[in-house]
């Protein structure tokens, strides 16, 4: 039997573990350089990033630390999770190991989890996860627990430094759970290939027609107007660029929430839409019936969850 009631699913449980130690853009070496050579004489003090996160631990100490609060805060028991889907950027797959996910399922106590691993979109591959999570809930009735971790580290600091975003460590996680419970459900998502972006030849065009049609299938999908979306959550890419991104894709300026989230710890990579969100909940609340847009891009892709509170 296929199940295709979507109403008894919650998104909920949000976790978020940061590195542990804050520093500055300026305690990179060579920061100075670095910038002038990758920003095309832009000023750095209106990116509007302060400070940002490194992880001084291997990164399965930092997932095992999130999916623990995640199971504790839905009252999940470790043997209860069907499925476990991991995700993070491409260049961070060679980085885990060909054991990474023998360590995190042992150390939790998974013992009838069934691991995945999703890349090759990335930044925006959580949100296509969070897709999958709910397909996997839908196709098979006896699935009732799935937890998604997205996890974002760059070992290099040289490689922190970009044109468009400035990279902190974090993962985050949540639970997509049968039951009704949970903070917010999935109304409808979406994610578009930029071809031209994908070759390193994205323009204007390219970009814009991406996340258009992106956003036009949420909005048909769903029966929800986007204008009435409460507040939008975006990758935290540099202030400039993320306020150009909202406006070539038709979003609102002043429902975006990335601000406060950018200043303290940089482009979180996969995390920056589940970051946000956890920082607008702790700070107003999300209300049942409020829709949220989760919103992701990266070179080549664009993708959004529309999403609303339970």
């Amino acid at each position: 039997m296929v199940s295709t009631d979507h109403s008894g699913i919650g998104i909920g449980s949000f976790a978020c573990i940061w590195g542990e130690q804050q520093r500055t853009p300026y305690d990179i070496p060579d920061f100075e350089r670095l910038w002038r050579e990758r920003s095309s004489d832009a000023d750095f003090s209106s990116m509007g990033c302060e400070t940002f996160r490194t992880m001084t631990a291997p990164v399965e100490e930092y997932v095992i630390e999130a999916v623990r609060r995640t199971l504790a805060d839905g009252s999940v028991s470790p043997e209860d999770v069907d499925h476990i889907l991991f995700t993070t950027s491409d260049g961070r797959l060679a980085s885990l190991g060909g054991d990474f996910t023998t360590r995190v399922l042992d150390a939790l106590g998974l013992v009838d989890c069934v691991p995945m691993m999703l890349s090759f979109q990335q930044c925006c591959s959580s949100l296509t996860a969070l897709r999958q999570g709910y397909e996997l809930l839908l196709r098979d009735p006896d699935v009732r627990n799935v937890v998604l971790v997205s996890l974002d580290f760059t070992p290099d600091d040289s490689d922190r430094v970009r044109s468009f975003a400035l990279f902190g460590d974090a993962v985050a996680s949540c639970l997509i759970a049968r039951g009704g419970q949970g903070l917010v459900r999935l109304l409808a998502s979406a994610v578009r290939v930029d071809h031209e972006g994908l070759l390193g030849r994205e323009s204007f065009v390219s970009r814009q027609k991406a996340a258009q049609s992106a956003l036009a299938k949420v909005a048909a999908d769903s029966g929800r107007r986007l204008a009435d979306v409460t507040k939008v959550f975006p990758t935290n890419l540099y202030t400039p660029i993320t306020l150009f991104n909202s406006t070539i894709a038709g979003l609102q300026r002043d429902r975006l929430h990335f601000a406060r989230t950018l200043a303290a710890y940089g482009h979180c990579g996969n995390s920056d839409w589940m970051i946000n969100l956890v920082d607008h909940h702790g700070d107003t609340g999300i209300r049942p019936g409020e829709t949220h847009l989760a919103v992701s891009s990266a070179p080549g892709f664009f993708a959004c969850g529309l999403l609303e509170g339970i």
